[in-house]
């Protein structure tokens, strides 16, 4: 007996020496990098608790740090919050082997997200593949073709709205309104749902809104980024009520689709949408997804497709509001498609014409579209005169990207949708403009999402000019978003 004890004692303080040794290892391991990215990485000076989480200017409305930032720093600057490096990328030359390239992997700062959703944009490796494999069907051009023809049926919603509101003169919740729109959009083309949601309070909008604020709370708390201590903060019950809140929606939407197939043997034959891809899309061996990668991936294009387009159609139209302009140059193209129609809906034909109108969209996004991937390198990234360790948090920072002077020049900050035409666009690296990143792991919507967006604006110029009531700054919050309510008046042309 004494001598199995004395075996299994020795295997334990073996095993766990072993532990010991490989922490220390990877300790040393890390305080070296640590070290060596202080010393040899530019960027602003860091407090020693702090890091710069409490610069002037950083994560406050209005992006002023940002800009201050890249104006020095146009290659890459660290970024310290509290120890934890993150080296942002900031310039084309920069950004391209980062996300053209298989040098990164997902953060873990993306594991914020895991209750909530763990959907494509925050799987790895086959996995990845596998998901990407099976959705990218939902986004082939013929059934985007489809999914127009619900959009336009959305937007006649909307322009009812816009008419009432233009009627009694009262100024309309810009940001409010583009993110109700976008959610009964979604809704309506990828789960046939019909939710009335802009004709009667939704509450999943005012809980989208909730949830992404703890998000980018607990991404700039880094203490926060630990479910343990998470999970004692004040807001982790909003967080859990709110996760609850949308699982509980989009497991009864994809029930009620798998009863309609229990009961409709034909069901092939009505209009596809997201959510029969996700049910019905199988891979060489046959298996489909499974009930939580459903609910994942349907809770992840909901977010994606209402917020995300939500707030870069809020930002277009604050744009719109100051410059009469641009505005009239936007009526004169629409009015030119509408010529001798009997209606104002969009044609799937009619997007490749709006080229004024994608410009102006895409100078929007390029000022206030601020979404950036984060990934871990695998090995070392050499930029310029600097080499980035293997194992850094690396940002492709979209915002100082869209604002650096090297590529946009001195006057970055001035809207000018030219930048956008063919030639200017021609004349740029690629990797200039990537609101909707890029490469291998770029959004599968954003054909769907510039549709959506191009036929809003047809829409909307069609019948109305708009003027600004009250601004706002934009603050991050995931995706941009202002800082208090914009509003606009819609006014009858």
């Amino acid at each position: 007996m004494s001598l199995i004890t004395t075996i299994l004692g020795t295997v334990a303080l073996s095993f766990f020496g072993f532990k010991i040794v490989q922490f220390l290892l990877t300790l040393v391991v890390t305080l070296r990098r640590l070290v060596y990215i202080r010393r040899h990485l530019p960027g602003p000076k860091p407090h020693w608790l702090y890091g710069n989480l409490r610069d002037p200017g950083f994560n406050e409305p209005g992006f002023e740090w940002e800009q201050k930032a890249v104006s020095k720093y146009r290659r890459l600057l660290v970024f310290w919050m509290g120890w934890k490096p993150v080296v942002m990328l900031n310039h084309p030359d920069s950004i391209k082997p980062l996300l053209a390239t298989n040098i990164g992997i997902k953060s873990d700062d993306y594991q914020v997200f895991k209750e909530w959703s763990e959907g494509l944009g925050l799987l790895e490796g086959a996995i990845w593949k596998r998901h990407r494999t099976l959705i990218t069907p939902s986004f082939h051009f013929q059934v985007l073709k489809q999914y127009l023809v619900v959009m336009n049926e959305a937007l006649d919603v909307l322009i009812d709205k816009l008419h009432v509101a233009a009627d009694q003169g009262e100024p309309v919740k810009t940001h409010e309104t583009m993110s109700l729109l976008s959610l009964d959009v979604i809704l309506r083309c990828a789960f046939s749902h019909q939710s009335h949601c802009q004709e009667t309070e939704s509450r999943e909008v005012e809980v989208l809104e909730k949830l992404t604020t703890i998000c980018a709370y607990r991404v700039f708390h880094p203490l926060m980024f630990y479910d343990c201590i998470f999970r004692l903060s004040s807001k982790y019950r909003d967080w859990k009520e709110g996760c609850a809140y949308m699982h509980g929606i989009h497991d009864k939407i994809v029930a009620e689709r798998r009863r309609t197939y229990a009961t409709e043997k034909e069901a092939e034959k009505r209009r596809m949408d997201f959510l029969d891809t996700l049910l019905l899309a199988q891979d060489s061996d046959g298996n489909g997804l499974s009930k939580k990668e459903i609910r994942d991936e349907v809770n992840q294009f909901v977010f994606a497709g209402t917020d995300t387009t939500g707030s870069a159609l809020t930002w277009f139209l604050y744009i719109m509001a100051q410059h009469p302009d641009e505005q009239a140059r936007i009526q004169e193209e629409v009015d030119t498609l509408f010529a001798g129609r009997d209606d104002d809906s969009v044609q799937y034909e009619d997007l490749k014409k709006l080229t004024y109108i994608t410009q102006c969209l895409r100078e929007s996004m390029r000022m206030y579209v601020y979404v950036p991937p984060f990934r871990v390198l695998r090995e070392p990234l050499k930029v310029n005169d600097f080499t980035i360790p293997a194992g850094t948090v690396v940002a492709a920072n979209t915002y100082q990207l869209h604002h650096n002077p090297d590529v946009w020049g001195d006057d970055h900050m001035d809207f000018k949708p030219d930048r956008f035409e063919r030639t200017n666009v021609e004349k740029r690296d690629p990797f200039a403009f990537v609101p909707f990143s890029a490469g291998a792991r770029n959004c599968l919507g954003q054909q769907f999402a510039m549709d959506e967006m191009r036929s809003t604006a047809a829409r909307i110029f069609r019948r109305f000019s708009v003027s600004l009531v009250k601004g706002a700054r934009p603050v991050f919050q995931i995706v941009t978003k202002p800082d208090n309510e914009i509003l606009v008046k819609f006014i009858h042309r």
